[in-house]
């Protein structure tokens, strides 16, 4: 066989090997996090801001439905830029950080894209069971998912009802927190 065949048949099993690699499942940590939130009320609108998110990911780049992972943020790491208000947001009345430190986000399935292809970014709704002040409810969030190399970009977006967590908004501040919250993730997922 010539040597311009032979080195031609090797790249080429090269080539298929990484691609049947490429195709495999893979365990992946959250290298970086980030959650916002956003009340949007009648007399004040408030943004809230955690660095503390943390997790791992069970992934197919090839088979996205059969993703599972689980998604935490410590609620004492919330800030929305007054001290006073994250103080009573991580109070009893309120988000109860000392009985419940953790929002949890377990991913459950996703839809919508089935693959992941290299440089390139999908949109997917990623189904999960989201745990807030001891209270879980199924939710579907959007997300935006870019896979280069090992690494994996994900935006999702979801937004929750704090009476569905047991928060309960007393009339004094009625007029300036929603009921209904826009929550937002930004992750950088590496290989564990």
């Amino acid at each position: 066989m010539p040597k311009l065949m032979m080195k031609g048949l090797v790249m080429t099993a090269l080539v298929m090997l990484a691609g049947v690699a490429e195709a495999q499942p893979r365990d992946a940590e959250i290298s970086r996090g980030r959650a916002t939130f956003r009340s949007e009320a009648p007399l004040e609108t408030i943004n809230g801001v955690s660095n503390a998110v943390s997790g791992s990911f069970r992934f197919d780049p090839s088979n996205l439905a059969g993703t599972r992972g689980r998604i935490v943020m410590r609620i004492d790491s919330l800030r929305t830029g007054i001290e006073l208000r994250d103080e009573h947001l991580r109070s009893g009345e309120w988000l109860d950080a000392g009985r419940h430190p953790e929002a949890v986000f377990e991913i459950t399935g996703v839809t919508g894209a089935t693959a992941l292809a290299a440089g390139r970014e999908v949109t997917v709704q990623v189904r999960g069971r989201f745990t807030l002040k001891g209270q879980t409810k199924d939710i579907t969030a959007e997300a935006r998912v870019r896979m280069d190399g090992s690494n994996l970009r994900v935006r999702a977006r979801f937004n929750i009802r704090l009476s569905d967590y047991n928060v309960t908004i007393n009339e004094a501040v009625r007029l300036k927190v929603a009921n209904e919250v826009a929550v937002t993730v930004d992750l950088r997922v590496g290989e564990g």
